[in-house]
């Protein structure tokens, strides 16, 4: 049973290790459109031409959208660990 467990572990440490790059862009994307929306509210706060309004909000759409994914897919990765040392854990108890 723990030798069941301890290769599991395993294995999903080394496909955390193989998607390394895969999360670190992932986490750039979510900091650069972290960045760009703050820096978009600010402008817009600062600025109130409807133009530069209207400029200004698209960056905030845009920005959230990249947070969005980013963040999605992070989650999803560390979802499929987890169902996975799920289904070792419960064919141990059976």
């Amino acid at each position: 049973m723990a030798t069941k467990l301890d290769n599991t572990v395993k294995a999903i440490k080394e496909l955390v290790a193989l998607f390394k790059i895969e999360r670190t862009v992932y986490l750039t994307i979510t900091l650069v459109s972290v960045l760009v929306l703050i820096v978009t509210a600010i402008s817009l706060i600062l600025r109130s031409d409807s133009q530069e309004n209207t400029i200004a909000i698209m960056g905030l759409f845009g920005s959230t959208g990249g947070i969005v994914y980013s963040t999605g897919r992070l989650l999803k990765m560390w979802s499929e660990a987890m169902q996975l040392i799920q289904k070792v854990l419960e064919q141990n108890d059976r």
